[in-house]
């Protein structure tokens, strides 16, 4: 810690604390995550340790990177890179948004990696149009013979129905969590977005075919709503190519069957990404 100079507080959580900080001499501004160890169990012990052992070896632009990591008998602190975020969503901007995070998960899925927790709080957005995903504390690296998992990890409103049903899941749960994510960015809203998280388990398990060509089909509407200025700035053929080709992703990603979701090698090649997406064959 005598390397950096902590600033000011980031954010704070059942996790720890972020603060910002800047490393002395170069002046490089990164954030600095503060976990404690005391109080937790020794699952959650290891766990972190997992988290940075996952994250020493990511090397993706996608992906934030994990500079160093230290260790003191009440605490686990991490140096991560941080970046300058911006709020603002354009119209254009959705779909390299999509593109990067695809990058990001298809990096980590080659690795056997799953995130396990996508949602919008776990990606970074610079001001110059840069993407990065974060937070690996429920990642897990999958061995050769180890083809899905069990346990119940995430966030309700980006679980896939596999998950909430408590059934055996994989990579393809990462994949239903960015269709979430990317119909937020669309709407405003996440799928199947409730108050109760009953009815919320209710919406995402009972995602039929007509229930899902309901919920994608107020995506045009949404859209319209939420992003007025955008949309009223590009031509009508534009405007319908948008639409179709974001549905078209969105009814592959938000397929309640994970054997028939939209997955690797298909969705690098479905045509709303298929020019952005790093490292695409």
């Amino acid at each position: 810690m005598d390397s950096y100079h902590v600033l000011n507080l980031v954010g704070e959580g059942s996790f720890g604390r972020v603060y910002k900080g800047r490393k002395k001499f170069t002046g490089k501004v990164v954030a600095l995550k503060f976990m404690p160890k005391v109080g937790r169990t020794e699952k959650e012990l290891r766990s972190l340790k997992r988290e940075i052992e996952i994250m020493r070896d990511l090397r993706h632009p996608n992906i934030v990177q994990l500079f160093d990591s230290f260790e003191t008998e009440t605490e686990v602190l991490l140096t991560l890179y941080t970046q300058n975020e911006s709020k603002s969503i354009t119209f254009v901007r959705i779909c390299k948004i999509a593109c990067q995070l695809v990058s990001a998960l298809y990096y980590l899925h080659s690795h056997r990696i799953l995130h396990r927790d996508m949602k919008p709080q776990n990606i970074l957005l610079g001001k110059s149009g840069e993407v990065k995903l974060c937070d690996f504390g429920f990642a897990r690296a999958m061995s050769v013979s180890t083809l899905v998992l069990t346990s119940i990890k995430g966030t309700p409103l980006y679980m896939s129905p596999e998950i909430v049903e408590e059934k055996p899941y994989d990579h393809t749960a990462d994949l239903w969590a960015l269709g979430c994510i990317l119909y937020e960015l669309h709407t405003g809203v996440p799928p199947f977005y409730t108050n109760s998280i009953f009815h919320l388990i209710e919406r995402t398990v009972l995602c039929d075919k007509q229930r899902k060509e309901i919920l994608i089909s107020m995506l045009s509407f949404r859209f319209v709503v939420t992003h007025p200025n955008q949309y009223n700035l590009i031509s009508h053929k534009e405007k319908h190519t948008f639409l179709c080709l974001s549905q078209s992703f969105l009814k592959g990603l938000l397929t309640k069957d994970p054997q028939k979701r939209l997955s690797w090698p298909d969705l690098l090649h479905h045509s709303f990404v298929a020019d952005g997406v790093l490292g695409n064959p």
